[in-house]
């Protein structure tokens, strides 16, 4: 049965490049069946968290990375020493100024035989001996982390390749210990768009912040997967797609590239995809967040038209951020016009007229908008083309956007005849606008 791991050092937050091992080692599990393990390297006092743990916890779960077996490193402190304790009876660790040292060979290599890369030589005599005990009674990451994978039953180690250089030192405590090996998967790392080492400046943050950005979780566990895997050409995943086509036979040997421009691509095809139920749910706050509509507003406005509004307008959003910004204009607040919005004033007397037109229409659907309109253009002698943009920028603030008598019929009639008139009122002089 497969067994693997996701081990992090809870000393900061879970960041893209441990997301994506956690991925891996995710979809691994599900694809083969077998287990996925979250075990929490605390053994660095000093530098270990309460919060981080917290964080790291909540980023998984964000993500959908359910775990079969939880456990803290520093609560197997007595199996630690039980394994250490055998190691100095054998004579493969010895004692010094209060340290205990694993010994290694002068002469010779230790070769680390790596699933994607193959196999790695190390000397011996550039490995030395290494302590696995602090002479404060702790032990290092190199010594647990063998103990705990064997006694875990771990198949495949799937980790970056910043580990590679401690595997060697792992591999020794293996065979002193007389335990089997597991297979070793050392992914390449992910650069920035510079090709430099991933860093803040390159959008290497927390995976929270991702979630606080407007992310779905979806299209980050799909951005993260592309970070070196494929699947032929294909770009756009599924959940249940990744967990029946992942293979680690498919996994890319060279560094992976990362580009926000993809996700924020990437999260509007999701976005595109997603349940209209969940969308709005997840919008709701944001939208209230910004500080015009009201929690009371929001519950006025029927469900139907808000599921409604939220699908003609996440087609032009990259984020939720951005489809709750255009949400807004289903309430009745004053919209915000784009920059160089300008409206004549024949645009203004004929948006006079559709206002009138529209006001007592039932039922109000895109049909019966369009006819009225059309009914107001042919007796003023005009088309529609003089009248769409206007009537646009006036009720939805923007010039551009989803059609525009599905755009009128999303938002309730009042709210568009008040801002049609309004509109037709700041270029008439007639007043002041409205909502």
């Amino acid at each position: 049965m497969v067994r693997v791991r996701f081990a992090p050092s809870p000393t900061g937050y879970l960041h893209v490049g441990g997301a994506r091992t956690a991925l891996f080692n995710w979809l691994f599990a599900r694809h083969s069946g077998g287990a996925f393990v979250l075990r929490i390297e605390d053994t660095d006092r000093e530098r270990s968290t309460d919060e981080a743990i917290e964080q790291i916890v909540a980023s998984l779960r964000w993500l959908g990375l359910d775990w079969d077996e939880y456990y803290r490193q520093a609560e197997r402190h007595e199996r630690h020493l039980e394994a250490a304790e055998s190691l100095l009876r054998s004579g493969a660790v010895y004692e010094r100024d209060g340290a205990w040292w694993f010994r290694v060979p002068e002469a010779g290599a230790t070769v680390v035989h790596d699933e994607l890369v193959g196999d790695v030589r190390f000397d011996n005599d550039q490995l030395k001996d290494f302590v696995i005990r602090r002479s404060d009674g702790t032990f290092v990451y190199n010594f647990v982390v063998v103990v705990d994978d064997v006694d875990m039953g771990i198949t495949h180690v799937i980790r970056g390749d910043e580990h590679l250089n401690n595997t060697p030192k792992q591999m020794r405590i293996y065979q002193a210990l007389g335990y089997p090996m597991p297979l070793f998967y050392h992914l390449p790392m992910i650069l920035g768009a510079d090709r430099g080492k991933l860093s803040k400046r390159h959008g290497a943050t927390s995976v929270l912040e991702y979630r606080d950005r407007g992310i779905l979780p979806e299209a980050l566990v799909n951005f993260l997967v592309r970070l070196g895997w494929a699947y032929g050409d294909e770009e756009v995943f599924a959940r249940d797609d990744l967990v029946r086509l992942f293979a680690l036979g498919d996994l890319n040997k060279s560094a992976a590239v990362f580009e926000d421009a993809k996700l924020l691509w990437l999260n509007q095809q999701h976005m595109k995809r997603a349940d209209l139920d969940s969308l709005v749910h997840l919008v709701e706050p944001l939208v209230i967040a910004r500080g015009r509509v009201t929690s009371e507003m929001w519950a006025r406005v029927e469900s139907e038209r808000l599921r409604v509004g939220a699908n003609l307008l996440r087609d032009r959003a990259k984020t939720l951020h951005d489809l709750a910004a255009t949400m807004e204009i289903l309430f009745p607040v004053p919209v915000e016009c784009e920059d160089g919005a300008a409206v004549s004033e024949t645009q203004a007397r004929l948006m006079r007229a559709v206002a009138s037109a529209i006001e007592s229409l039932s039922p109000y659907t895109p049909e019966t908008i369009e006819c009225a309109v059309r009914g107001v253009l042919e007796r003023e002698g005009a088309t529609l083309k003089d009248v769409a943009l206007a009537c646009r920028l006036a009720v939805t603030g923007r010039k551009a956007g989803p059609g525009l008598f599905e755009i009128l019929a999303a938002i309730e009639p009042a709210t568009v005849v008040a801002r049609l008139r309004a509109a037709h009122a700041r270029l008439s002089g007639a007043g002041e606008g409205g909502s």
